[in-house]
């Protein structure tokens, strides 16, 4: 299968942030754009706005739009356009003063002074507001018949960097107008059908469905589980689709529509729902914002650094996007970093050439079909000033700018392929419960954390290992999905569904691997502890019981993730477990949780002294495996003291066929249309590599940027890849 390309067969989507208001240099942007063109771009992005072009209700003018659409049309200059409703007009805010949202103290979020930066007016209006909603849908079916008579108009955004921040809501979050929570009962009356059975399920005693309130001071109740759900994933899905509704109903040449997430939220499902309203779905990709976290062993080296921003920054991000977008789609990179980060004084390092090559090749190899950089030339505006452009305030060429000029001409050179190609279905699957991530974000403190840096350990685990992953979300589960796989992987499962784990149950009975860590289904989807402390079923699938549970000390002099000990020796002391059988010769430490087992069916697999830490069970066709600790945790800290867990955790994926894809001492990922395919090699070493290549039978070699290939015969080729760096080759019969 090939993904359906957004502009024509042959085109690969490559372009750069332009124009949004308040644009103090109209002139400028308009001479900026052959100078665009010359450097190989085919696209530009606008950024449109409400308040600019209704300023009056039902005045509309979109001439400044208009002049940019233009010209780049004679250019021939495809445009990606973006909505910016979140900046709704004053005469609204005037006519409908209750359209603000409102926190569950009961304060509204009045902010008047809507500026573009830093925010893009979020979160803007309550779309639950009827007023509020008829308006903008009027607006937005104006702008798609007026403006979508220029047919180089590509594709239509409906939220960049969709959420509802920034806000003061807490966990709680928006919203708690009388729209919003009217449209809360609505949901749950479908969902539950029965008053009686929402209070079985919440255990609670409601008299009336008016009567049935959000939390609005305590988070881990049970109503937080669907609250957060109905605002993070029905809420956000129906605002976006009145968005595209409106723009479908009114655009004469009927062109996609998406919208884009900011960097994805690791662990949680929500953008599943997000994505599949449109017609694809992008991401922002800005890896010098963020590099590693404060739980990681710190990066010594500008390398180290680096390769962070390749796996973490472009290549989890881009895959867990690829997941929630679902296969066949479009995917693009829809603000991609172009120039260096500026948050107020803090300024950023400049991303040199090689940068920008690593994290465009990174983009690629997990799927991008598009990329849009944000922006041509530096911010002017107070939070962002000087920063993010490809070009500065003044000239017309940057190394950075030359760098993504090379690299986009030999990618417009293969355009039909990378609009079309795309990544394997992968042997692995990180599971992704949406509920299961409102409970941690329920808890305590900031538990939510621990959720997201374990699974987010699972995925470099297995990206150094060569093991290419999918995220599934609990969904895609239930409809069938995982029998697509040979293994699942189900990370700090605290909190379960029954239900769900049932679909887990009939993976395993099919002859699939499933892989849980410590104390699955400790706690019900609402919160309440299970009498067995395994989830109903996780007994019999991993043949143990529960015995006892502790928490770990890391080994380090300070704590980076564990809480402060109530009293002297309330914490284990640091614990290395040893495999048991055929993983004998592999230490692994145990992190956080300690859970002690004591086997029926299973075999043990893993020890803690005297103790049963893991163990083995087959069912029917295939197996499942508890593993008692969080082995995500030490991916990436305290790594000193983890030399045993990627290799035992490589000869039990083994067990079920899965091996990782490497040459030698690079990983691999590969991009695949009709009978090519593009190979992209991945150099996580502090040194240069040169490995030889079997062809596979394929023909014909084209080293993408010319910079890597060495020789080639007819069997192999030899490549060299710099230290933290990426290559790629595309190969046909």
């Amino acid at each position: 299968m090939s993904v359906r390309p957004v502009f024509g067969d042959g085109v690969f989507p490559w372009g750069t942030h332009v124009y949004r208001e308040p644009c103090l240099d109209l002139d400028g942007v308009l001479r900026d754009l052959p100078l665009l063109k010359d450097y190989g771009f085919n696209m530009i992005k606008i950024q449109e706005h409400w308040s600019a072009d209704e300023r009056r209700e039902g005045e509309y003018d979109f001439s400044r739009v208009e002049t940019v659409l233009k010209r780049a049309a004679e250019l021939d200059l495809g445009v990606y356009l973006g909505l910016t409703m979140e900046q709704a007009p004053a005469w609204l805010w005037r006519k409908y003063p209750d359209c603000c949202f409102v926190y569950s103290d009961g304060r509204r979020h009045n902010q008047p002074t809507q500026y573009t930066i830093p925010m893009d007016g979020k979160p803007g209006p309550c779309w639950d507001h009827p007023g509020a909603r008829e308006a903008a849908a009027r607006f937005i079916g104006e702008l798609a018949r007026a403006l979508g008579q220029y047919k180089n108009i590509w594709a239509w955004n409906t939220f960049q960097e969709i959420g509802f921040w920034p806000n003061s809501a807490g966990k709680l979050g928006f919203c708690y107008c009388p729209h919003t929570l009217a449209r809360f009962r609505e949901w749950l009356r479908e969902m539950y059908g029965a008053l009686a059975a929402l209070n079985a399920a919440w255990q609670i005693n409601y008299a009336d469905w008016d009567e049935v309130e959000p939390p609005r001071r305590e988070e881990p109740v049970a109503p937080f589980i669907d609250w957060r759900y109905f605002m993070d994933d029905v809420y956000m899905a129906r605002q976006l689709a009145f968005k595209t509704k409106a723009l479908k109903d009114n655009d004469p040449y009927e062109r996609p529509v998406f919208s884009h997430a900011d960097t994805p939220r690791v662990g949680s499902g929500a953008e599943w729902r997000w994505a599949r309203v449109g017609d694809f779905f992008g991401t922002s990709n800005y890896p010098k914002w963020n590099n590693g976290h404060p739980w990681d062993d710190p990066a010594r080296s500008e390398d180290g650094a680096l390769l962070n921003e390749i796996w973490e920054e472009m290549m989890l991000c881009t895959d867990m996007a690829r997941g929630n977008n679902g296969r066949d789609r479009a995917l693009w990179g829809a603000e991609f970093q172009g120039g260096p980060i500026s948050t107020s004084l803090h300024f950023g390092r400049e991303p040199t050439p090689k940068d920008l090559r690593v994290w465009i090749l990174a983009g690629l190899a997990s799927g991008m079909t598009g990329i849009s950089f944000w922006n041509h030339r530096v911010e002017r505006f107070w939070k962002e000033a000087n920063g993010f452009g490809l070009l500065d305030p003044l000239g017309d060429s940057t190394e950075r700018m030359e760098a993504v000029g090379r690299i986009g001409r030999a990618i417009q050179a293969q355009g039909e392929f990378f609009a079309q190609a795309q990544p394997p279905r992968a042997q692995v699957a990180l599971l992704v419960n949406e509920d299961t991530h409102h409970f941690f974000q329920a808890c305590n403190g900031d538990v939510i954390e621990h959720y997201r840096y374990n699974m987010r350990g699972w995925y470099a685990r297995l990206w150094r290992m060569g093991i290419a992953v999918d995220f599934i979300d609990a969904e895609e589960v239930a409809a069938g999905e995982l029998a697509r796989y040979q293994a699942a992987i189900l990370t700090m499962p605290l909190s379960l569904d029954a239900e769900y784990f049932r679909h887990l149950i009939d993976f395993a009975e099919a002859g699939g691997a499933l892989i849980a860590e410590a104390c699955p289904g400790r706690w019900d989807k609402y919160g309440w502890t299970t009498l067995t402390q395994l989830v109903d079923g996780g007994e019999e699938l991993f043949g143990a019981k529960h015995r006892q549970l502790v928490m770990i000390k890391e080994p380090g002099a300070t704590a980076r993730w564990m809480p402060q000990e109530r009293r002297f020796g309330e914490f284990d002391p640091p614990t290395l477990l040893r495999g048991c059988r055929e993983y004998s010769h592999f230490d692994l430490r145990a992190n956080f949780y300690l859970q002690r087992l004591q086997p029926t069916t299973g075999e043990a697999i893993l020890t803690a002294g005297n103790d049963v830490v893991g163990v083995l069970n087959h069912a029917g066709e295939g197996w499942a495996v508890l593993l008692g600790s969080f082995l995500g945790f030490s991916a990436l800290a305290y790594r000193e003291f983890d030399a045993g867990t990627d290799g035992f955790l490589a000869a039990l994926l083994a067990r079920a066929g899965v091996r990782g894809e490497r040459c030698g001492k690079l990983l691999r990922r590969r991009r695949v249309w009709q009978d090519r395919e593009a190979w992209f090699f991945i150099n996580p070493m502090a040194r240069a590599v040169e490995e030889s290549v079997d062809k596979a039978g394929f023909g014909d070699v084209i080293d993408l940027l010319g910079e890597n290939l060495l020789e080639e015969s007819d069997d192999a080729v030899r490549i060299r890849v710099e230290a933290a760096d990426l290559a790629c080759l595309l190969l046909s019969p």
